[in-house]
């Protein structure tokens, strides 16, 4: 949830421990750190989203539940920073006291203070959002569930709109105010004005640093803006245009700690309008936001190839091209790869060669179905196999970090094994657990890997397929 030989794909080892009595932090280490990181400042230096110090998981515990629930993907923004990723939902995979766990770990762990989840409410959640079919988009879960606001650095603030048409920032001081108000929010937005073309707004107040230091901020507009501070200039959007990216203004200050006058200046012409403001201490790496919306990179997405370290599998959960929304990807050693599709329970791609570049997904920019590191992708099956009563029940990982899937069919369990085998195949062992009843399972109908269509099952005798990749 990225890779230039990451620690973190040292997958976590859960070997036989039932998933019912796994606790917060294992659940988090089999489901959520891949992506999110142990320590939980996000992965890859915090390319995926942090849950340490994330505004997210504070104040309405009924948020984080939902996100579970039914996944989120497009722009959001955490603890100052801005993604574009997808989360695919959860909710089917992670029975209700699992996401309990899951939660309430997260809540408490690494210096987060969030409410505790009671069981309850993920039930009450479930059937809540029960017709829900798409993840959620940020804008869309913040309408039911906003979020707690955050004091921000700006204190003291004033402003005062005007009306006029320019070109470029004027000399505000020249010109009457239409209106003064305070803003106890500390947030930069517009919208305050209630106008749509030919105005300006000038904020006034404190900037509190934190620390004596040399501080960076970047400010971006639609159309023009100035940040002063202690009345030196520091950086200016200047003239007409969009915000973006392709403008953005920054500076750098030395600053002493406490309070220092700070002055944002902005203009609008016709059409869009907006500003952002961010900032921090120059040595940080995340941008603090004191405006409703934040600046936007113009980098594209760096390639992240994603491949196994140290003769582990890894895994990627995000979208993937040619499975469903809730596909989920294996790269094993020896370059063999496949996609198990939790909505179809059964393994939908395998191939050979590079398993997949995390590019798309694991940057700021990418929302969408990531290709396969291959253009000899192999489709085991496109459709449900399984009768209509089987149900996804997780799955857990071996000490290889090879994946076992568990699907309950009727009063009876599944047990779906994935692991490397020698020259380029794929060792595929299915397992029934309880009652006494023997299964038919369908294998798919594909003979360029397998000439079996189908497997005979007895409860505690353990069947293996090979698939021939090369």
């Amino acid at each position: 949830m990225f890779f230039r030989k990451c620690p973190f794909l040292l997958i976590f080892t859960l070997l036989a421990t039932p998933l019912h009595a796994q606790d917060g932090e294992q659940l988090y280490g089999l489901y959520c750190a891949a992506c999110h990181a142990p320590d939980g400042k996000g992965a890859t230096g915090g390319a995926f989203p942090p849950l340490a110090g994330s505004e997210w998981v504070h104040g309405n515990p009924k948020r984080s539940v939902a996100i579970i629930l039914k996944g989120i993907h497009g722009p959001i923004e955490v603890a100052g920073k801005s993604y574009n990723l997808a989360m695919p939902p959860q909710g089917d995979a992670l029975g209700d006291d699992q996401i309990v766990a899951i939660l309430n770990f997260v809540h408490k762990a690494w210096g987060n203070k969030g409410q505790d989840v009671p069981r309850d409410l993920v039930r009450v959640a479930r059937a809540e959002f029960v017709s829900r079919t798409t993840p959620w988009t940020a804008p869309e879960l913040l309408k039911i569930l906003p979020l707690e606001k955050q004091p921000t650095a700006l204190v003291n603030l004033t402003s005062r709109v005007y009306k006029g048409q320019w070109n470029q920032t004027p000399d505000f001081t020249k010109i009457q105010a239409e209106n003064v108000e305070e803003e106890h929010s500390g947030i930069l937005d517009t919208a305050l004005a209630a106008l749509k073309d030919d105005f300006g707004i000038v904020w006034e107040g404190d900037f509190m640093a934190p620390a004596d230091g040399e501080y960076a901020f970047i400010l971006d507009a639609d159309d023009g803006a100035k940040l002063i501070l202690n009345d030196q200039p520091i950086a200016e959007v200047k003239g007409l245009g969009p915000m973006d990216g392709s403008r953005v203004a920054k500076g750098k200050a030395a600053l002493k700690a406490g309070a220092n006058h700070v002055r944002i200046e902005y203009f609008q012409g016709k059409g869009n309008q907006g500003i952002s403001l961010g900032w921090k201490i120059a040595t940080a790496t995340q941008w603090q936001w004191v405006s409703a919306t934040t600046a936007k990179s113009t980098g594209g997405n760096p390639p992240i190839p994603l491949m196994p370290i140290d003769g582990k599998t890894v895994v990627y959960r995000n979208f993937i091209k040619g499975s469903t929304a809730r596909g989920i990807g294996f790269g094993f050693p020896g370059e063999v790869n496949m996609v198990y599709s939790a909505d179809n329970l059964a393994p939908e791609l395998v191939w050979t060669g590079g398993f997949i570049d995390a590019g798309l997904h694991w940057t700021n920019r990418g929302q969408g179905f990531q290709s396969p590191m291959s253009e000899e992708v192999i489709t085991l099956t496109k459709q449900r196999l399984l009768p209509p009563t089987a149900r996804f029940k997780g799955y857990s990982l071996d000490a290889k970090g090879n994946p076992i899937f568990h699907v309950k069919i009727n009063e009876q369990l599944l047990s779906d094994a994935f692991a490397p085998g020698p020259d380029g195949t794929l060792v595929r062992t299915l397992k029934l657990s309880g009652g006494t009843s023997a299964l038919e399972i369908p294998l798919g109908d594909n003979p360029s890997v397998t000439t079996e269509k189908s497997v005979s099952l007895t409860p505690g005798k353990p069947v293996t397929i090979t698939y021939k990749l090369r």
